[in-house]
């Protein structure tokens, strides 16, 4: 098992990169990041990884618009969600749901598709992928055999809960008895981890403390088999007709560990590198480096140095 020294530290001072590696990050032309605890954090753009506001994160997008760097959010978040984020920080397109909406370009000609990997789907049924699945059942028998730690969250069907490919659940489960049940169901479906989260405001059946605080909760997500974010990049990589080697992703769970084999330069965060199965999907990583911060603090810094690179070139 690797461990978070095995991954050298994302370069911080551009006069100190050696110049093969300088050359290397100098061609980065489009950077796809994970969102919550990489780009922001406490659920915010304007703060810091403490949660001190800032402008740094808004000023870090500006400047790599400016230099001609595409920044695409690639998340667990649905449509509605993730197209506002893309919207309002003026991102060109983004990847939602695990990866089973990729949206190519927004804006009043948008283009965007479904991508469900190994799951047969008609886009002609009449019905989403997400549709499919809870049509299985197996969503109602795994919230019944975790009845007190595992919950549905930011899919009820309506308005900007609505989602379309994927199902999202939190809390904690036997994993190999949760896939056991996707197993049955005759859909070749995943139960993808999309890492822990720390604190949860609203309704909520899981135990918390003062502040909403919580431990040791999952986020998790069933997929169609074959969808992660990792396809996904690959798909919409294959669909903008980029270079592989001219892309940087990014991201903080071991989902989003699965990108790193379908670019040229992965960015593990700070925050993720004590998690096992982060450090088992990069073991063989050879294109893989930490951040040198936590989250926001660590995403903005990485970029400040990408963008010097490019100067420099």
């Amino acid at each position: 098992m690797p461990t978070a020294l095995s991954l050298p530290t994302f370069p911080v001072d551009a006069n100190k990169v050696p110049d093969p590696m300088a050359e290397r990050l100098s061609r980065i032309k489009y950077v796809i990041s994970d969102t919550d605890n990489t780009m922001v954090s406490h659920g915010q753009a304007l703060s810091t990884t403490d949660g001190t506001p800032s402008a740094e994160l808004a000023q870090t997008l500006v400047d790599l618009r400016r230099a001609g760097v595409q920044v695409i959010p690639c998340t667990g978040r649905n449509r509605a969600m993730i197209r506002e984020d893309a919207r309002i920080l003026g991102l060109p397109g983004w990847i939602g749901e695990m990866g089973g909406v990729l949206c190519l370009h927004e804006g009043s000609d948008a283009e965007w598709h479904y991508f469900t990997a190994q799951m047969p789907y008609d886009e002609d049924c009449g019905k989403t992928p997400h549709d499919l699945i809870m049509e299985t059942g197996v969503v109602d028998r795994m919230l019944a055999r975790w009845y007190d730690c595992l919950e549905t969250y930011n899919d009820n069907n309506i308005g900007y809960q609505y989602r379309e490919v994927t199902v999202a659940l939190r809390g904690a489960v036997i994993e190999d008895e949760a896939q056991a049940m996707l197993d049955e169901t005759g859909l070749p479906l995943y139960l993808a981890d999309n890492g822990f989260v720390t604190r949860i405001t609203g309704k909520t059946i899981l135990p918390s403390f003062e502040g909403g605080r919580v431990e040791d909760v999952h986020t998790y997500h069933i997929t169609p088999r074959g969808l992660d974010k990792g396809s996904a990049t690959r798909r919409y990589v294959e669909l903008m007709g980029w270079d592989p080697a001219e892309v940087l992703a990014c991201g903080d769970s071991p989902a989003d560990c699965a990108m790193a084999g379908e670019v040229g330069t992965f960015l593990l965060m700070r925050n993720g590198i004590n998690n096992p199965k982060a450090q088992a999907a990069l073991a063989c990583a050879g294109n893989a480096f930490v951040s040198a911060q936590d989250s926001t603090d660590g995403f903005c810094q990485a970029m400040r140095t990408l963008l010097e690179l490019k100067r420099q070139a």
